[in-house]
């Protein structure tokens, strides 16, 4: 990949991640072709492979943005000073929220990368994946434990995580890949995010507010 310096092919560059997110919402990403790609963008494919060698350059680029700007975002939501006064049940609430927003707001690309890390287990997409989930268990783990009295189950800092990973594996099937039929139930993200709530609350044996 080549990241431009001048203003104007900085644009067409920004143009053509952009046009990738959009492209990527509608379609798998093997089904998203490069002309399609460039056209959304109003550029053309040799604009295209001055800037990214291959489709698969292009998805490395999302992901280190993803991957930046998530790291980021939870390092903020997370930090300590924002939830003084709150409960454990209250953090664990917005947390939900937050994942299944976000996991909405980008499915498109997060299903790609999701395939994608599945056939290239050792890939750099994979080990930027388990780097944020790092982060967010940490992170989490940290600032619930802090309301340990309001954690029931014997073993918490065990059980914050295998909680989180509950909601990914959940996620991940009712809203990257609800059209396979892995979901076990067709759910509105307002009833998944309670859903998630009321078995994570039971099995952290947290008493709701």
């Amino acid at each position: 990949m080549k990241v431009p310096v001048q203003a104007r092919s900085r644009a067409t560059f920004d143009r053509l991640l952009s046009a990738a997110v959009a492209l990527l919402a509608e379609r798998r990403f093997e089904e998203a072709s490069v002309a399609e790609l460039v056209r959304r963008a109003r550029s053309s494919v040799g604009a295209f492979y001055a800037r990214f060698e291959s489709k698969e350059a292009l998805l490395h680029e999302l992901d280190v943005r993803l991957f930046e700007v998530g790291r980021a975002k939870w390092r903020e939501f997370l930090a300590p000073a924002r939830w003084e006064g709150a409960s454990a049940a209250g953090i664990l609430s917005e947390v939900v929220s937050k994942l299944v927003d976000a996991r909405r707001e980008r499915r498109g690309l997060l299903r790609s990368l999701a395939l994608y890390v599945r056939s290239r287990p050792g890939s750099e997409f994979a080990k930027r994946s388990a780097r944020l989930n790092r982060l967010l268990t940490e992170r989490l783990t940290g600032l619930m434990l802090t309301r340990r009295s309001e954690i029931g189950h014997p073993r918490p800092a065990l059980a914050i995580a295998f909680a989180l990973e509950i909601v990914d594996s959940v996620t991940r099937d009712a809203i990257l890949f609800a059209d396979t039929g892995l979901a076990p139930a067709r759910l509105t993200d307002a009833e998944l995010k309670a859903q998630l709530l009321r078995a994570l609350t039971l099995y952290l044996r947290i008493e709701e507010d």
